[in-house]
Formats: C-alpha cells, sequence, structure tokens
C-alpha cells in the first residue's frame, strides 16, 4: 500500500493565514449523519420509476440520476419523441431532494449549542466562507453566536439588494450560500432573493412548510440540477447566487476546504477556484481506508493542478471533531 507522506494535522497549518473557507456536505455530516445522500434517499417519496433508477444505477445521488434524467429528455428531444414524462420525474427528484432534507433535519432543540458555537468560531476566523450545503446550520450558527462572533450573510436587506453588498466591518466574515439552502427563497415573480427569518429557536424548520404554503410564489432557493452547466445556469438566473459565484471566482487569497469532494456536477466550483491563478489551498481529506485517502488526494491534483495544495486530516480540524457527531435523537 502507498505511504501517505504528505497528509498532515490541521495544527501543522492552522498558523498560516487562511483568509478563505469552502465547506461542503462532509461538515454537515460530521454533526448529523443523516445529511448523507443515502439517508435522504431513505427518507425521500419517490414514485416507482424514480426507485427504479436509483437502484438501477447502484447510487444514493440524487444528482447522478437528475443528471441522467436530463441526457433521456435531451435523447428523446433529439428523436422528436415526447420527453415530458421525463422531465416530469426530474422535477420530481428535485423536490423530493427539498423534502427529504427537511424530514431528516435535525430539531433545534436536539442540537447541542457546542456544535453551532464551533462552525460560528470557526467562520470567525476567516474573511469569506462559502458553503455548498443547503441545510441549516451555518445560518444557524450564525444567528445564535452573535454575540460572540461577527458573521454576515449579506442579507441586511431582505430581499437581498445586489447593489448594497460591502462589508463595513474590516473583521467581518461574509458568509455565502454558493448553492442555496432551505433557508432562502426565489420569487418566481419578482426575481428576488430573500431568506426565511423567524425569531423563536428552530422555528424556521418546523414552520418553513407554511410559510411556502402562505407564499406560492416564494420557492426554496437550492441548485440541484444534475449538471455542472445546468447548475452554472440556474445560479445566473438568481442576482444572490450570481453575487455569491462572482466572489468566488473572484477571490485569490488562500483557501481551505472542508468536506467538498467535488464530483462532475461541481466543475464549475473547480472552475471559479482556478480562475484567479495559483494560490495556497488546504483540503481536507478524511483518514481511515488508505487506498481511498490517495485516490481521493489525487482526484482533487487532477481537478486542481495549478495550484498548490496542501492535505490534512479532517478529524483533526476543528469542523471534523469527531465529538461533534450527534447521535439518534
Amino acid at each position: 500500500m502507498p505511504v501517505i507522506e504528505d497528509l498532515r494535522d490541521w495544527a501543522d497549518l492552522a498558523s498560516d493565514p487562511w483568509p478563505t473557507l469552502l465547506i461542503g456536505n462532509g461538515m454537515s455530516i460530521n454533526t448529523w449523519h443523516k445529511f448523507d445522500y443515502s439517508e435522504l434517499r431513505a427518507h425521500a417519496v419517490f414514485e416507482s420509476a424514480v426507485d427504479q433508477l436509483f437502484t438501477d444505477w447502484n447510487t444514493s445521488n440524487f444528482e447522478e440520476v437528475l443528471e441522467g434524467l436530463w441526457h433521456a429528455e435531451r435523447v428523446l428531444t433529439a428523436m422528436k419523441e415526447n420527453s415530458e414524462g421525463v422531465r416530469a420525474l426530474y422535477e420530481h427528484v428535485r423536490q423530493e431532494l427539498v423534502e427529504a432534507i427537511q424530514r431528516v433535519h435535525i430539531r433545534w432543540n436536539s442540537l447541542p449549542m457546542k456544535n453551532l458555537q464551533r462552525v460560528a468560531e470557526v467562520l470567525d476566523q476567516h474573511n469569506l466562507a462559502f458553503t455548498l450545503n443547503y441545510d441549516l446550520l451555518t445560518y444557524w450558527a450564525l444567528m445564535y453566536n452573535q454575540g460572540s462572533t461577527e458573521i454576515v450573510d449579506f442579507f441586511w436587506n431582505n430581499p437581498f439588494d445586489p447593489l448594497d453588498t460591502e462589508i463595513h466591518s474590516a473583521t467581518a466574515t461574509g458568509l455565502l450560500f454558493l448553492h442555496g439552502g432551505i433557508h432562502l427563497w426565489h420569487d418566481s415573480v419578482t426575481g428576488e432573493t430573500g431568506k426565511w427569518t423567524n425569531q423563536q429557536q428552530g422555528g424556521l424548520l418546523s414552520q418553513l412548510g407554511d410559510a411556502l404554503e402562505a407564499n406560492p410564489n416564494r420557492q426554496p432557493l437550492i441548485v440541484s440540477e444534475g449538471r455542472h452547466a445546468q447548475k452554472l445556469r440556474a445560479i445566473r438566473r438568481s442576482d444572490y447566487l450570481s453575487f455569491a459565484y462572482r466572489r468566488l471566482s473572484e477571490n485569490h487569497d488562500a483557501t481551505v476546504i472542508f468536506g467538498a469532494s467535488f464530483g462532475p456536477q461541481d466543475e464549475h466550483i473547480v472552475s471559479a477556484l482556478r480562475a484567479e491563478g495559483r494560490r495556497n489551498i488546504a483540503i481536507s481529506i478524511l483518514p481511515g481506508n488508505e487506498n481511498k485517502m490517495v485516490t481521493a488526494m489525487a482526484e482533487y491534483k487532477a481537478k486542481l493542478p495549478d495550484q498548490n495544495l496542501l492535505f490534512f486530516k479532517s478529524t483533526t480540524h476543528p469542523l471534523g471533531d469527531p465529538a461533534l457527531l450527534v447521535s439518534d435523537v
């Protein structure tokens, strides 16, 4: 077996400047294992045809199924065959992803406050923090640690105002949701983007269904398309998401990537990371099977060949602390 000589502890890198942070689903899974795709699939209520696709392709990844349906629709269209049924299945999978996230999401009263405090403390150490996650963990961390940290999400105007995005505090962290989130909405009539707010602890999650029913034009802003080009088109349709993606593309600072694996559907994120030339990028690797770790490191090197890559064990980073994992409740 190969020896991983350049996989380090986070402590070896922590003293270096890291102005930028990019978070993936690995962070959320380290708090609540039901954020894993396999759990989301188990809690989704699919039509039988979609269940069959997940089984045939031996996957729990919603985006892989969405990509397959996208290809099927393109084939039928090229053959001048009716593709409405395939398109309906595509929208069905997207909707079930949103609803499955709500079903599996850890409730506020089951979430130790130390978890949110830890997330907030980590975010507060960076100038910009980007997340690919749809869940509420980073949003809750922002909301409930305002006295001890300085994190802003650019929604000081609600709806979001693309002409008012300057952070006036030199010490504040700007938090951006690159693929949206279940707390964000897009108005299909006005085109505006906003966030659901609730001052009661945990009320946002429990009342989200009522909010959607009361505001039928406002749908959850979640970018779950099956191909990276589709994701990018969805991002460009939103003033907020366009702003977030532009900030990532224009960023050239040293960056920590935690819990993001960058599958084929995330090529637009990889392109954004490469847009401003060479920089130092520290990437978390889940320790365990050595072959898997070597493969993961090789994949990052192939995707980011023009960057200075450093690798660290995810469990040695504050966001990967095994003690943060919440048991079933």
